[in-house]
This record gives C-alpha cells, sequence and structure tokens, in this order.
C-alpha cells in the first residue's frame, strides 16, 4: 500500500510518502510560511522523487488537530481536494498522537504539547504497548500551569508547546525531561504509520464529513458568542 501522508497541524509542514512500513520519502519544512504557499508544490516535489503519479496513491492520511486553525483547514481542503479527484481512501489521526510516536521506545510517560496561543496549550499523555500509542488522558487545552500540575513527576515532554513553557514544566520538580530538539516538530512518516492499521483495516473517514478537531472555539467563535 502506498500513503501519501501530510501534516499542516501546526507552523511546521510535513509530507511523506510510504509503502507500508516503509519510508520512501520525506520532506519537513520549519520555515514558518503559510502552508497554502507551498503545500502542493513539496507534493508534487516528494512525488517526483518516488516516480510516483497521484494514481499510484492507495490511500491519503493527515493530522487533524489539534493545532492551528489556518494550518488544519489548508490540510484538510487539500487532503479532501486531492481525494475527491483520485478516489481514494483517506484517514485523519491525531497531531498529538502522532508527535508522540517517534518516541515509542521510550519508558517513560509521555506527553505531548501543542502550542495553542493566547498562554495555552493543546496537551495530551500517552503510553505505548504493542507497538501502539495509546491515549492515557483525554486531548485538552488548558494553561502550562495547570498541566504542570497534572504532569508525572518522570513525565517526557515534546513539542512545540514544551519548548515555548519549558522553565514553568521544568518547575515540576528535577524528574521531568524534554526531547530532543529534533523531535520538537510533527513528522508525516508518523502520520503514516498511525494511519497504516486503519487504512488495512478498511476503517476509513468519509471526506464529506471530515472536520478538524479544533479542541477549542476559534477567536471568531468567541467573538460571535460574545456578540450574541
Amino acid at each position: 500500500m502506498k500513503l501519501l501522508a501530510v501534516d499542516t497541524s501546526t507552523s511546521s509542514c510535513s509530507v511523506a510518502v510510504l509503502e507500508d512500513e516503509r519510508l520512501l520519502a520525506e520532506v519537513i519544512y520549519t520555515a514558518g510560511n503559510t502552508h497554502s504557499r507551498h503545500l502542493l508544490s513539496i507534493i508534487n516535489q516528494i512525488l517526483d522523487i518516488c516516480s510516483f503519479k497521484f494514481l499510484d496513491i492507495n490511500g491519503i492520511c493527515f493530522t487533524q488537530g489539534p493545532g492551528t486553525f489556518t494550518g488544519l483547514r489548508i490540510g484538510i481542503s487539500m487532503v479532501k481536494g486531492l481525494a475527491a479527484a483520485t478516489r481514494v481512501p483517506v484517514v485523519g489521526v491525531s497531531s498529538l498522537a502522532a508527535l508522540i510516536f517517534p518516541l515509542s521506545l521510550v519508558e517513560r510517560p509521555a506527553v505531548a504539547v501543542i502550542d495553542a496561543r493566547r498562554g495555552e496549550v493543546y496537551h495530551g499523555r500517552y503510553r505505548f504497548a504493542h507497538g501502539k500509542v495509546e491515549a492515557v488522558t483525554p486531548e485538552s487545552v488548558d494553561t502550562p500551569e495547570a498541566v504542570t500540575a497534572l504532569l508525572p513527576h518522570d513525565a517526557l515532554l515534546v513539542g512545540s508547546g514544551a519548548l515555548l513553557y519549558r522553565k514553568v514544566f521544568e518547575s515540576r520538580g528535577a524528574g521531568i525531561r524534554f526531547a530532543n530538539q529534533t523531535q520538537h516538530v510533527i513528522r508525516a512518516s508518523s502520520v503514516g504509520m498511525l494511519a497504516l492499521p486503519r487504512f488495512r483495516g478498511r476503517n476509513t473517514d468519509s471526506i464529506h464529513t471530515l472536520t478538524p478537531t479544533y479542541i477549542r472555539k476559534s477567536d471568531a467563535q468567541i467573538q460571535m458568542s460574545a456578540t450574541c
């Protein structure tokens, strides 16, 4: 099975092509420009590197959220368009789970933390069992201080929120650790690996009902509620 995997849920952007569990190519872009300016060109580039055409792809997977509202909308719109054109199945996965996936050999409690702006972070704690990523806590949005109070004393943190609020999290105690500097971005290859079992089980998503997982309301929704 040939998969195209896409992540646009944070300020970084990543695209990968996998053939079953084998990673064929991957691009991670962290310059911070709007994803709409380069996502399609990266997809075309990586397919060209693999000598694939869109019609060679058997499935498309992507990060469904949480993350930046604009990034999620861009990613889902692109996936819907490609899937409609090629009629291939799609699978959405959690951006927090994708962030934590490369740490699957770590024995500590692993916590994914993404900057949610407005002084908050998206977060979730995970464990690894039988090669699978399992959520220990619901994906939530809270202040860094609130998250710190919930952390296990030996937690390993990863993600943009972990970097941004490192001093706050370190106040939990000397046992708190942080992932390697290169691991704080979401890799599209992790998205593909998480989605692969669902493709094999034919547990895919409908492009007609796909929506981002925002967790909290956008600024526009908050303002609208305040005026009603």
